[in-house]
């Protein structure tokens, strides 16, 4: 009897501890399941968005240097969700072979583009697309993914094509003002242009446009000067035509009445 309760007793610990045993393991392989999606979500998140980088900002902010990194930081993306994704591997890896092949004609031809009018929504998109560039890097050289010289030689071309941005759209605008004879705004741009290069860190990197800029605000203080005196004349002679209309037409109303 003793014999039957105790292999009885044996039998109920043994099913147990299987069915203990098997929620762990079934624990364990659901959050190493959740752990793979949620690095693969957060592997597609960030390829979109360093797609968004490369893609979306114009040719001229994107140094040789920064559009390669950005390359080499999709690549290894790709790589790291095909090691997660083995389903998929054929696919990422033409996309891989597709994207190395065409960083490698951009480093053959380098893409360039000029500078245009920006609108005020532009330059704050753009400002915030090289803001995430630089986190991104910063996040790169914090992990140890980049040496400290070439982490702060891509983060000092940030930097300066930040301000860069906000210069160029201040002259740009102050260019544009002008064409429409508006001089009080054209003034605030270039002041503001010339400001965001007394506050920029770089400001040595900008020394020949501050240049052009202070001679284009004298130049456009000397006109609207101009401006203002050849309204003044055209005025005053306006006054004097209609001065000497009325004198006229008060002496021909006197003769009228000597007529009388």
């Amino acid at each position: 009897m003793n014999s039957t309760t105790t292999i009885i007793a044996v039998l109920i610990i043994a099913v147990f501890s299987a069915i203990i045993i098997a929620m762990m393991v079934s624990q364990a392989r659901h959050k190493a399941l959740e752990a793979k999606n949620h690095r693969t979500r957060t592997l597609a998140m960030q390829k979109k968005r360093l797609n968004n980088l490369l893609r979306s900002l114009p040719p001229s902010y994107l140094s040789t240097e920064l559009r390669d990194f950005l390359y080499q930081a999709i690549l290894q993306n790709l790589k790291s969700q095909a090691a997660l994704l083995p389903e998929k591997d054929d696919l990422i890896k033409d996309e891989i072979s597709e994207l190395a092949a065409e960083r490698e004609r951009v480093k053959t031809h380098p893409i360039t583009g000029q500078t245009t009018l920006l609108s005020a929504d532009q330059t704050s998109v753009y400002r915030g697309l090289l803001k995430s560039l630089s986190q991104f890097v910063r996040g790169n050289y914090q992990t140890g993914r980049l040496n400290k010289p070439h982490a702060e030689k891509m983060l000092t071309q940030i930097d300066v094509k930040l301000d860069e941005t906000a210069i160029e759209f201040f002259e740009l605008s102050a260019k544009s003002f002008l064409q429409q004879n508006k001089f009080r705004e054209a003034k605030n741009a270039y002041q503001k242009a010339l400001s965001t290069i007394e506050e920029s860190k770089h400001q040595e990197q900008f020394q020949q446009q501050n240049l052009v800029l202070r001679n284009s605000l004298n130049k456009l203080i000397e006109d609207w000067r101009s401006s203002r005196e050849d309204f003044s004349k055209k005025n005053a002679e306006r006054l004097a035509g209609q001065v000497g209309e009325m004198v006229i037409e008060e002496d021909s109303w006197k003769k009228k009445q000597s007529y009388d």
